[in-house]
């Protein structure tokens, strides 16, 4: 007889129906995709997703703050490898850029999501928040003389300018390869900040 299927902790659950939507509004568009449609590509019941999740969009925003928190975490390591303080933003930023450069499909549905008022908020926080991280690592480097002591603020504000244009392209050109153009860019500014 076969034994009962173990019951799979809440944040398993939670990250396999991500798994499922990023898959599904990567191939339909968040407007296109529906409930039903995430509970069959996640395998889960209705009633699971659900419990979950309440809705399409609560859906999406947890997808949005996983690929936030990856984001932010690969910059809280700033420093940890040895790397310096431009090396380790670097880090970050080419995690970034090769998470979502993959993900073109989905960068597509996040422009469409943002139509969403909710959506919009929750961008505009994380674009803020991104530019005060790396304005107190710039900082750092900056006090530690790795940087040169220049607007930490604007140094800031250029590179998630840099970032987002880099995706921006990858989204609406399917045949741009933002890798050795980010490099170019990346030289240039780290040109222009480092000592």
């Amino acid at each position: 007889m076969p034994e009962p299927a173990r019951r799979r902790p809440a944040e398993e659950r939670r990250a396999q129906i991500l798994d499922a939507a990023q898959r599904c509004f990567g191939v339909k568009g968040y407007h296109a995709a529906t409930m039903d449609d995430l509970v069959r590509a996640s395998g889960l019941s209705k009633g699971s997703l659900y419990w979950h999740f309440r809705s399409k969009e609560e859906v999406f925003l947890g997808l949005f703050d996983r690929y936030t928190r990856e984001i932010f975490d690969a910059w809280s390591q700033v420093g940890a490898a040895g790397q310096g303080v431009l090396g380790g933003i670097r880090a970050g930023a080419e995690l970034l850029l090769r998470r979502l450069s993959g993900e073109s499909e989905l960068l597509g549905s996040w422009a469409e999501f943002l139509s969403h008022p909710a959506a919009r908020e929750r961008y505009a926080e994380v674009l803020r928040a991104s530019r005060e991280q790396l304005a107190v690592l710039l900082g750092e480097g900056v006090a530690r003389g790795e940087v040169r002591d220049l607007p930490v603020d604007g140094m800031a504000a250029a590179l998630v300018s840099a970032m987002e244009g880099m995706l921006l392209q990858v989204m609406v050109d399917p045949g741009f390869d933002a890798e050795p153009h980010w490099e170019v860019l990346w030289s240039g500014l780290l040109g222009g900040y480092a000592r």
